[in-house]
């Protein structure tokens, strides 16, 4: 099994960042390389899935997503079928900001060919989540109301 541990610090309140993540619209926005459908209800609530469709190497992948805890403004996990995968997301408030805590423990599909396993076992899902965190922050913090 891979784990993955990755924080940021989001220039906006937990409040705010905890409002981006849950609204699934900005989802491609900060997940390109995904297409998430089927939602069987909203992602803050336990036992929401969703279908989550990916395309690598001409390759498609696709998963369902369940959402197995939730505390709102504090943790996302959520339990995907492929590999399997188990993510956590962490919202802790840091003075003005939020700290983002992801950790994720999974395995490789079984079906992807060898070399492509390899290739993506491990630096390319940490580029790429890293990559998926630096454009959430960016969109999460253009995003934060102004006070009048």
């Amino acid at each position: 099994m891979n784990h993955m541990h990755m924080e940021t610090r989001i220039e906006a309140p937990v409040e705010h960042v905890w409002a981006f993540y849950c609204d699934t619209s900005h989802w491609e926005d900060w997940m390109p390389r995904a297409k998430c459908s089927d939602f069987s209800g909203p992602v803050d609530k336990v036992g929401t899935t969703y279908v989550e469709t990916m395309r690598l190497m001409g390759f498609e992948m696709k998963s369902t997503s369940t959402v197995v805890e939730v505390e709102p403004l504090r943790l996302y996990h959520e339990h995907t079928d492929m590999g399997p995968m188990d993510t956590f997301m962490r919202f802790e408030p840091d003075g003005d900001a939020t700290r983002l805590i992801l950790d994720s423990d999974w395995e490789m599909p079984g079906k992807l060919p060898g070399f492509i396993k390899d290739l993506v076992t491990k630096g390319w899902a940490e580029r790429n989540t890293h990559q998926m965190l630096a454009d959430f922050k960016a969109l999460a913090e253009a995003k934060v109301p102004v006070p009048a």
